[in-house]
């Protein structure tokens, strides 16, 4: 027993027997006249007080609950063996998979009866520490041994939209592991992570796998682009079905909340089908894809583009001639073309800004300048250091090292025919990475922001390779435009992943901006024009506002996440195989307790109500009638239509 000093509370059974034999019995009798009974009454004041204990239910019911009442607050309990040590980081997998509906039932509800059960099973003196696990960690209870506590911090927990990463909850779990080397990691998922971190942990990890079901199609893509000069809209859009037989569903298009198109797909199992819709009007701004009808996951079940803009971005190209590079920019349909030469680069800035028609974009060719634009910029050739990275020695010939397969900057795009004579060499500045490097792991095409700003740099001279003269060439300058230029309206990208953020390079002057989003507006305050958006964490458009309300950016998040949208319960070893130690049935146990007060405590409740029934008569009785009402209703409910009684005295 827990506390076996509550035990003392069975000394109150002999009071309550003394209490019995220390009352008086006696019965109501009616009597005619009470001249008879004058003497009776005095005699009973020599009356002994102990009277001769007699059987009685109630005192036998009093007695019962009192002692199951004492039994249960000494908490007694039976000792069993746990799996689990006596510290337990229990991290529970939040990620939008988890908000799948089985047809157990919901598959968070499944979660956290299995963590509720963790908890049960805690050895006895065992803390645990409740972690909530989506793209990052969220810890609802800290280094507890209140069971209480971390039961209510699992009802609290609900299923987000976010794609699940539990780098951070293995990360945290990995510092309160080396702090107790008695440590047991227990991860309640559907084992369906993507993300783990790229070292484990110092601690077994267990894995309570919940789900059955994988019956889920998802919109694995969604696009919208102009094609015959901004009078037609062609709509790309992808449906996968990730699960293990053949589905139809009814797909369905909406133009600015106006359905445009309808149609039914059958996707084979494990595959997806692709179609380009061109029936969008010109003038939409916001298409919506849905999957009509349900399935067990409904996030992935719809998804937003914005239309991009049909105006032309004004392109300024500083160069001291350059054939190739102007044809492949003035190719592009969303550019404005214009040339200058190196020394007329400040002017055209100035002009620009005095006719209040800034550029969008520069292209630099051969020349670096002393102050890098506020805007997007591409640097082909760049002769000396800038804010892009700082310029070394020369690299002849050097050789293109192999691609990565997944980069959209080299989509369609095909370089392993490619000769270069000589490069720079470029270290480069952070917020810079390598798209194309040579077999030394000098960059050769490079990408990132600087300051906020989209930036390109290709450290070689187009004439000295035969770029120019391949496909991939103008294939090359086009997605490198769509990184620079997003195909959307505003300072926001035109699209973006839940729970990515969104770094903001606005008017310095601006102190915050407002942020919509689902409904609820949401201020963010800026450093000299600079913040962070917080990532998305519901599909839908997000906009952004000035102070003055006016609309600056718009941006669609969308979770186009094969790994969520495939929900089927995945093996677990590459989770358990994260931790050190036995996690399966060789792993050493521990003791553990298991209460046995709440049964007490119903069985008192229910000798109370029992109790109850035999004192309060009238209560009784009526309950009497009630059943015997009940039975010859039900005895009589088949013998046909009931006829009325005659009254006594009727003919």
């Amino acid at each position: 027993m827990i506390a076996p000093l509550a035990l003392i509370g069975l000394l109150s059974l002999p009071v309550i027997v003394a209490f019995y034999m220390l009352r008086l019995r006696r019965r109501d009798v009616p009597v005619g006249s009470t001249f008879l009974w004058q003497q009776l009454i005095r005699d009973v004041e020599a009356n002994a007080p102990w009277q001769r204990l007699r059987f009685s239910w109630l005192l036998l019911i009093q007695l019962l609950i009192a002692a199951i009442v004492v039994l249960a607050a000494a908490r007694p309990f039976t000792t069993a063996t746990s799996e689990l040590s006596g510290n337990v980081v229990l991290i529970v997998d939040t990620s939008a998979s988890m908000g799948a509906v089985d047809p157990e039932g919901a598959r968070m509800s499944l979660a956290k009866d299995a963590a509720h059960r963790v908890v049960g099973r805690l050895p006895e003196g065992g803390r645990v520490t409740v972690v909530a696990s989506d793209q990052t960690a969220h810890v609802l209870v800290s280094d507890t041994d209140d069971r209480a506590a971390a039961n209510a911090a699992i009802d609290r927990i609900g299923a987000t939209q976010l794609p699940g990463d539990l780098t951070d909850a293995f990360a945290l779990a990995s510092a309160l592991a080396a702090r107790d080397s008695d440590s047991t990691v227990v991860v309640v998922s559907d084992a369906n992570v993507a993300r783990l971190p790229s070292v484990g942990i110092g601690a077994p990890v267990k894995v309570e796998r919940v789900g059955t079901t994988d019956a889920n199609q998802a919109i694995a893509a969604l696009s919208v682009l102009r094609r015959s000069g901004g009078a037609q809209l062609d709509c790309f859009v992808a449906v996968s079905n990730p699960s293990g037989t053949s589905a139809t569903r009814r797909l369905e298009l909406y133009a600015d909340g106006t359905l445009v198109d309808a149609r039914n797909l059958t996707i084979p199992a494990g595959q997806r089908s692709e179609l380009i819709v061109p029936t969008l009007p010109a003038e939409a701004r916001v298409v919506e894809a849905r999957l009509a009808g349900s399935d067990a996951l409904a996030t992935d079940d719809r998804a937003y583009a914005l239309i991009p803009s049909s105006g032309a971005t004004r392109t300024l190209l500083v160069s001291a001639g350059n054939v190739y590079l102007e044809n492949a920019l003035a190719l592009l349909p969303r550019l404005e073309l214009y040339a200058v030469a190196p020394g007329g680069y400040a002017r055209a800035l100035a002009d620009a800004t005095a006719a209040k028609k800034p550029y969008g974009l520069v292209v630099f060719d051969g020349f670096v300048p002393s102050r890098a634009p506020n805007v997007p910029a591409i640097y082909v050739s760049p002769a000396s250091s800038g804010g892009f990275g700082k310029v070394g020695a020369t690299i002849d010939g050097p050789a293109i090292d192999r691609t990565a397969p997944n980069e959209p900057l080299l989509r369609f795009v095909d370089l392993s025919t490619v000769h270069i004579g000589r490069a720079h060499g470029v270290i480069l500045a952070d917020g810079m990475r390598s798209v194309v490097s040579t077999t030394g792991g000098k960059p050769l095409v490079a990408a990132g922001r600087i300051d906020g700003q989209p930036t390109a740099v290709l450290t070689f001279a187009l004439r000295d390779s035969d770029l120019p003269l391949q496909v991939a060439f103008p294939l090359l300058m086009s997605n490198l435009a769509d990184f620079l230029l997003p195909p959307g309206d505003g300072v926001l990208p035109p699209s973006a992943s839940l729970g990515e953020p969104i770094e903001l390079a606005l008017d310095p002057s601006l102190q915050s901006v407002s942020l919509l989003d689902a409904g609820t507006t949401t201020t963010i305050s800026l450093v000299a024009g600079r913040g962070v958006i917080p990532g998305a964490t519901s599909v839908g458009i997000r906009e952004l506002r000035d102070p003055s309300g006016a609309t600056i950016g718009r941006t669609a998040a969308n979770l186009f996440d094969p790994a969520e949208s495939r929900i089927a319960p995945a093996d677990p070893t590459r989770i358990e195989d994260m931790g050190r130690g036995p996690s399966g049935p060789a792993a050493a146990t521990t003791p553990t307790r298991a209460e046995w007060w709440w049964p007490l405590a119903a069985a008192a409740l229910l000798l109370l109500t029992v109790e109850w029934l035999l004192f309060h008569r009238p209560t009784r009785r009526t309950l009497g009638r009630l059943l015997r009402r009940t039975t010859r209703g039900g005895a009589g409910g088949g013998a046909g239509p009931s006829v009325p009684r005659s009254k006594p005295g009727a003919a």
